[in-house]
């Protein structure tokens, strides 16, 4: 193996720990992924609380006050983080979790996998469920040319200007566009869909996916019109809009 390739056998791995996207549905994760976290003691998470609950489903062996848990800063998610990540190098292998779905993507959790790319540690990504790819091959848009973009603007004419730019680059190259919104804005969101997009555009609403109150539907502007949002209202969401 060349030295470029090469990974520090010694060291600890980091595990991409997925968690269900909708609270305490267990099931939507593999067998592995369960089983590893039960084995790692070591965790890199957005919020201690909400971690410590879910290791606590999964049935973790130990007391949830042994494990070391390791909460980023919101406002500063790199600080202390490479400290942290140190202990990776002494042969321990650390886990990270996002709040719901993969970690990794609408998180913080890449600052340490970038890490681990720079100092040769190996990243293992583990099975579970993502709201985006679940809602795309859910939603009947195209799946072969997409895009995800995270959360938009939370000021009105910011959000227009940018659910406008959305629009013109669906209609002019077919691509599907992915965003989300924090739970409790799921309805102004919505209704500045509804005021910003053409009729004949399709908007797909994907709500607590996997669990027992999942809602997933496609439809035109035009019909979703007149739609009550309340019932999307602090319900983890996805949204979707396509030719």
């Amino acid at each position: 193996m060349s030295k470029n390739l090469k990974v520090q056998s010694n060291s600890g791995k980091l595990y991409m720990m997925p968690c269900p996207i909708v609270d305490e549905h267990i099931d939507s994760l593999s067998i592995e992924a369960i089983e590893r976290i039960r084995k790692t003691t070591h965790f890199v998470v957005e919020r201690a609380r909400t971690a410590r609950r879910f290791i606590k489903i999964a049935g973790h062996p130990s007391p949830i006050s042994d494990l070391i848990i390791f909460e980023l800063d919101k406002n500063d998610p790199e600080n202390g983080l490479n400290d942290f990540l140190e202990i990776l190098k002494k042969g321990i292998d650390v886990g990270v979790f996002s709040e719901a779905g993969c970690p990794g993507i609408a998180d913080p959790g890449h600052l340490a996998v970038s890490y681990c790319h720079e100092n040769d540690i190996e990243v293992v990504p583990l099975i579970g469920p993502s709201s985006i790819l679940l809602g795309l091959i859910s939603s009947g848009m195209n799946g072969q040319n997409f895009a995800f973009n995270g959360y938009l603007p939370n000021k009105s004419p910011q959000l227009i200007q940018k659910l406008k730019s959305l629009e013109q680059f669906v209609l002019r190259t077919n691509q599907t566009q992915i965003f989300m919104e924090a739970p409790y804005r799921n309805e102004f969101m919505l209704e500045h869909c509804m005021k910003t997009f053409s009729p004949n555009l399709r908007l797909c609403i994907a709500c607590d996916i996997n669990g027992p109150d999942q809602f997933i539907k496609t439809k035109t502007i035009k019909k979703w019109k007149g739609t009550k949002w309340k019932q999307f209202h602090k319900r983890p969401s996805i949204f979707l809009i396509g030719k």
